[in-house]
């Protein structure tokens, strides 16, 4: 998805532990959370990895394009069982128009 938007809001960097799922390892990954909108829709933008370290603090005033993909992950509840679903915008390419 690519998209023109604002920078409304621009989270500090985070960094969280998670499980491997594969090889049960801890790890460790970097995010950035950028709250965007296009005039029309507003929606979270995740910067993640390497990228999120090195991320600029970009200036709300500019127009940016952005190049995102979108994963959705699927679990179980595990208070209910009832199967939950959540989709994450990841924001692979930004650049000041």
């Amino acid at each position: 998805m690519e998209r023109i938007v604002r920078i409304l809001n621009q989270s500090q960097l985070v960094t969280r532990q998670y499980m491997d799922k594969k090889t049960g390892e801890q790890k460790v990954i970097n995010s950035v959370i950028l709250k965007l909108t296009d005039g029309i829709d507003t929606f979270l933008g995740e910067i993640t990895g390497e990228r999120a370290v090195n991320c600029p603090k970009y200036d709300p005033q500019y127009i940016y394009s952005v190049q995102c993909s979108m994963v959705v992950r699927e679990w179980n509840s595990q208070q209910t069982g009832e199967a939950m679903q959540a989709t994450t915008i990841y924001v692979d390419k930004i650049n000041m128009m």
